[in-house]
Order: C-alpha cells, then structure tokens, then sequence
C-alpha cells in the first residue's frame, strides 16, 4: 500500500510511526519533483499529515519533517514561520497580506492576486476550499479602488460577505447590499448585490473593481432560471469596469465570444487546501436508518445534511426528532424558545433549535438563518440541514457533509452540483480533512463548460437577452431578428427590456389579461397610491396568474386569499400576530403546514409579487398613458412587509424584524437604516425589561455593524 493509502485509512486514535510519516513525506517529495506545488497526491498528503499533527497522531520528532513539506506545497497558511530559516521567511513574508491582522495567502492565491495586482481580468476556476474571498479582500487592502461591485447569486451569500466586508473595510469604504440605500459617488464605496439588485440599481455608472462569483451560473445548460439577469448584468458591468475578476469551481473552459475572448486571462486550478474523504452508502437500502447510524458515528462534530427542498428538510428534521437525534446545549434550548415567541409558537424550526438541530432554505427569515449559520459555526447548534441557498457559495465549518437526496428543487444534480455540495465540507485552519456520506450513487465525472450567450453571441441568444444587446453590437442578421422579435410583440421595447425576464410569451399573456380586465372595470387597474380591496384582487389575480405559469409557491390559492393575506399583513401590528393569523387561517392540512404557507407567501411578498406589480403597472400605464396610475408605493410596502424599509434591510443584516418591533417604542422614529442602527447602538439595554439572552447575542452582532 502506497503511504497516501496509509493516510487515507488511519483511524481515530491511532498514531503513525515515525517511518510512515517519512514514507509519505518521501512520496510527496517524489511527486513535487515531477510536478509542482499543484501536485494533487502531494497536497494531499500534507493536508492529511497536518490533520495528523492536529489531532495528535504525529510522533515526537516528525514536526518538523511535516512544516518543510506543508512549506514545499505552498500551504502558508499551515506553517509556523519561525521554523525557517531567515531567507524561506522571507518568502513567507512575501505572501502576508494585512486584514484585521497579518494572514498568508497559499502560493497558487499570491500568484492569482499578483495577476490582478498586474491589472489583468482574470476568471479564476478554483475548488471551494481555494479561498476566492479572501483573494478580493486582498486585493482591496492592497489597491483601495474606490467603487468595488460583487455580484453574488444568493442572499444568504449577501449576508455573509457583508458582514465579512464591515468587519475588514467598515471603517474606509460604505458597504452597500440593497436596492434602496444611498450612494455617495465621492465616497469610497461597495456593493455587495444579487444581479436582480445591481440590475434595479441605475446610480452605478463607473466601477474600479468588478467580482462576479459563481460565474458557471452564467451557462444557459445550468437549468438556473435566473441565468438570463446574471448575463444581463455582467453585459451592462463589463464596459463600466475598470477591472473584472470572477471566480466559480470546477470549469474546464469558457466561451466569451470574440469581443472579450483576448481580454480575461482564465485560470484552471485545483490547488485546494482541504481534503475529503467520500463514504459512499448508495448501497443501503435504509437510507434513513443508515444516515442516523453515520449521524451517531461522527458524534458532536458540526454536519451539513442537503436535502432537496425546504419542504424535505423540514421533513428529515422532524423524522431526525422523532428518532431521538438531539445535542442539548443551554442556548440551543433558550433558542427553541426564543423563536417560539417571535415567530410561532407551534413552528418546528423552535423544536429543532432545542435539540441542536437547524434548518436553512430560501423561506426562511433571513435574520435566522444568519443567526444558524453564526450559531452552526460557533459549535452551539451541531446538524444544519439546508437546500443549495447555503451549499452555492456560504462558508461554513462543518467537519461532515451528508448528501441526503440527490436532487436540487426537481432536477437530480450533476457532477458539478455534487462536486459543490462535497465542497462544503472542511475548512482552511479548522477542519483539515471532511467527511462526504452519500446516499445516492454519485454522477458520472465530466468536464464542465461555460457559455456566456451574452457575451459570445447575443443574436443567437434567448428573446429577452436578445432585445437587451445594442444595436451596434449586433450582426446584420441579429438586427434583424431583434426587429422581429419586438415586432413580433404588442408591447414597447423599453418593457420587453425592463420585464422580459419573466418571459416574452409570458407578458404577452399578461397583457392580454390585462386588457380584458381593462375592458370590463378600468378602475380595477388604474390607480394610485394603495389600491382598495376590489383593486387589491384585481392585481392579486394577475399575480397569482404569473406565479402559477412560472410554477412559483405563493402559499395561499386563489386571488382573494392573497387579496385578503395582503390586507392582514398591513393591519397586523406585529409580525408574530400575522404568523398566528395566517396559520390559524389557511391551516386545512394542519398548523404545521400553515406555518410553511405562511413563510411561502412572505417570500412571494419579497420576490414575486413585486416583480410582477411592476410589470402589470408598466403595462397598464403603457395603455393608459394620460392616466394617472402608480403602483410604485404599495410595491415598495409589499416588498417590506407592510413594516418600515430600515426593518427589512436590518432583517438581511441579522436583526429579527420581531425584535425591531419589540425595539421600536424605544426608538425616535428611524429615517433609515444606518438611523436605525444608530439609535440601536446608544440603546439602554438594562432599562428595556422585555429583552432576554438571545436578544442580547443578536444585538450584540448588530451593534458590530455599520
């Protein structure tokens, strides 16, 4: 057996002799010769011998022998410089960057952030664990451009890299992640956005500093329907952009077209800093009974379970509940509690936080999902059961990854989706070595590649992309077919433009529903302001009509029911009362399921239902264009729950809209978000009697913020 075999089967509690650990390191040394510190057998064998001088399965004397080769692989970040002699810390030196203390930067990173010092447009395909963060936080430190835009997929990404970027830059520059929040063009500023959020921002004309992530979302073949909004953005960012750096795993080619094709220099690395140890089970045929004995077996160390859906995670929580999984903790408990009285009281999320077990999906408040995530990460709660909005891209440290199902919303996820989810697991200074169960075979090994349509070929590109491209970047025949298609159209080009994301033949449709109701009862959809309760449903069906031809979940089934759901969410004076109403209300299958709808619905509100108001107001006022008709507040209102918008932009930043509430008596009637935080800040907490621990550790976190 080969000593990477020896590695790779040691067990707990076993310690490696003196010359297995020279046989390794003499194999590593024989592989680095032949190759460089890229060398996959040889990175992993200093990763596993480091988890070995980890948990103490190294012999006296073998210390050293185990830096020099960590040091030989470019792994910096593993070493203790004073080992070395004065000349190799003088390299090390060379890849220290300086945020929030002193970090070195593995040698594959120094060497990508040295193109981009250069100035060079790099797109960087790297595994999870190459630390891609930390290199933009790097070259920030270093360049200090004065306008930075990240382009992210997902909130709960927003979520962390905001925090992570107050933390490092709070003091120097404005981090800013919502649609709504000022920009100051003088000052020296970040967006951290979703690519609907950067398309909504029209402030944003000149960016020093581009970084778009996950960049294989950009693929049609991905099966992501909000592929066309990413191209959409990086096509109206890229001639804005001083310099663009974007970062994705595991891609073996892009196709840019022949207008940036010499432009990006494209990077194909997979230098990592972690390893993973795959342990397959596709062979049980009990899969539930032998994930809980795997459960059993990796003890109180932090695991990530995906599942498919937030209704199947919610699903395996309460089964994981029944079969007496639990890690008690005293905050875990108060947690349970806490939630109880801030949400609801019969709501399983409470029951899972009691037991040291948590939930993270797209319907979750984005408040407590940050607040798993930081308890998660903080060892408090030991199982988070989460859906690809965690897996695509938030950093967690979880020692052990379990691939409970093997499909993403519908759709049984490829190679690259697995290759991500297995990602997950370990992390850089903590977890040098991950556990990945599975429970399903895994897919067939491929390469994969990305094709930016918008990019490489406009003309040929979907209808909606299509009519985005300037004409001048069009070929003859593009030109052509871009007529066509607004031809084709009953509705203006700067509509097709704006709302066509959601699908031309769809707002076709929609316009033609539009213009029956028109027809019959014109004041129906001509207004201003808030509508009245016949206009309320007349919108409310349109809605319900865009949401079911896009298969979008809106927790309730009829118009009335939304009609009558968006009056109750504006009258409630807190959002716990509306929870208890809603439930109470449409909970025909149960609480439990009136709960979930409850959440559903509230994520429509925020998505949407907004989304398409704007698209029935657009088309109402191009009908009727002397008529005054302006949905623009009650979007607005919808968007933030009927609550203040610095209550909903403090919810993303990790401050429960239910303790705002409680909060607000308290407060001189907030302006704004950074008001709000403000006055937070200056609160006395000791004079405030309805304040308890779990409040505290929010608030605490809050306070940080800026």
């Amino acid at each position: 057996m080969t000593a990477l075999g020896i590695l790779r089967q040691i067990e707990r509690g076993q310690t490696l002799s003196s010359g297995e650990v020279f046989d390794a390191v003499f194999e590593a040394g024989i592989l680095l010769s032949d190759s460089d510190v890229e060398a996959d057998d040889a990175l992993e064998i200093a990763i596993r011998l480091l988890e070995a001088r980890r948990i103490g399965q190294l012999p006296d004397g073998c210390w050293d022998a185990v830096e020099f080769l960590a040091e030989e692989c470019g792994l910096y970040p593993y070493i203790d410089v004073g080992r070395f002699d004065f000349i190799t810390q003088t390299l090390l030196e060379a890849h220290a960057v300086d945020l929030r203390g002193k970090l070195y930067l593995h040698s594959k990173q120094m060497q990508v952030l040295l193109w981009l010092l250069n100035g060079d447009n790099v797109i960087l395909s790297a595994p999870t664990s190459f630390g891609k963060s930390l290199l933009v936080d790097a070259f920030i430190a270093r360049v200090r451009p004065h306008t930075v835009v990240m382009i992210l997929p997902t909130i709960a990404l927003i979520d962390e890299c905001r925090r992570r970027l107050n933390a490092t830059f709070g003091g120097s520059y404005a981090i800013i992640s919502t649609t709504s929040e000022d920009y100051d063009k003088t000052k020296a500023s970040i967006f951290v956005l979703t690519q609907e959020r950067f398309l909504q921002r029209k402030d944003v004309d000149a960016i020093d500093f581009l970084f778009v992530d996950e960049f294989y979302k950009l693929d049609p073949s991905r099966d992501d329907g909000r592929f066309e909004t990413l191209n959409l953005a990086l096509y109206r960012a890229l001639p804005r952009a001083k310099q663009c750096f974007m970062a994705g795993p595991h891609i073996r080619e892009i196709s840019l077209g022949e207008r940036w094709r010499g432009n990006f220099r494209f990077v194909r690395t997979d230098y990592r800093t972690v390893t993973v140890n795959i342990i397959d089970r596709s062979a049980s045929a009990e899969r539930f009974q032998t994930f809980l004995a795997d459960l059993k077996g990796v003890g109180d160390e932090s695991s990530l379970v995906f599942t498919a859906t937030p209704g199947s995670a919610q699903t395996l929580m309460n089964n994981m509940i029944s079969a007496g999984v639990a890690y008690p903790t005293e905050l875990g408990q108060k947690l349970g509690a806490w939630i109880e009285k801030n949400y609801h009281e019969g709501w399983a999320v409470a029951k899972g936080s009691e037991k040291g077990i948590a939930v993270h999906h797209g319907r979750l408040p984005r408040s407590l999902g940050q607040l798993f995530v930081q308890l998660f990460d903080s060892g408090v709660l030991k199982v988070l059961i989460c859906t690809s909005t965690l897996i695509e891209g938030v950093n967690t440290s979880a020692a052990n990854v379990f691939i409970y199902d093997k499909k993403i919303n519908r759709t049984d996820f490829d190679f690259f989706s697995f290759a991500n989810i297995r990602g997950r697991v370990g992390r850089m200074m903590r977890h040098f070595i991950g556990n990945a169960f599975l429970y399903h075979s895994p897919p067939d090994e491929i390469e994969t590649y990305v094709d930016v349509p918008m990019l490489a070929d406009p003309a040929a590109s979907t209808d909606f992309l299509l009519v985005n491209a300037k004409r001048d970047e069009l070929s003859q025949a593009g030109r052509a077919r871009q007529d066509a298609v607004i031809d084709d159209s009953k509705l203006p080009a700067s509509i097709l433009r704006e709302h066509g994301a959601m699908g031309l033949p769809l707002l076709s449709e929609l316009l033609a529903q539009i213009e029956s109701i028109l027809s019959k009862s014109p004041r129906r959809l001509v207004w201003a302001g808030f509508p009245d309760m016949e206009q309320r449903n007349a919108v409310a069906e349109l809605c319900l009509f865009v949401a079911r031809s896009r298969r979008e979940q809106t927790g309730v089934h009829t118009e009335r029911q939304i009609g009558w759901a968006w009056s109750q969410l504006k009258s409630c004076r807190t959002l716990p009362a509306f929870l208890r109403w809603f439930a109470r209300t449409f909970s025909a299958k149960g609480e439990a399921a009136g709960i979930d709808g409850a959440f559903q619905f509230l994520q429509a509100c925020e998505f949407s239902f907004p989304r398409s108001l704007s698209a029935i107001e657009a088309i109402v006022k191009h009908l009727n264009p002397t008529k005054n008709v302006s949905y623009v507040a009650y979007i607005a209102s919808l968007e933030n729950w009927f609550r203040p918008a610095w209550m909903k932009q403090l919810d993303e930043g990790g401050l429960p809209i239910p303790l705002s509430e409680r909060l607000l008596p308290n407060l001189d009637n907030p302006t704004s978000r950074a008001d709000a935080l403000d006055q937070i800040r200056y609160l006395n907490l000791e004079t405030i009697t309805d304040i308890d621990e779990i409040d505290r550790f929010i608030l605490k976190a809050t306070r940080n913020e800026r």
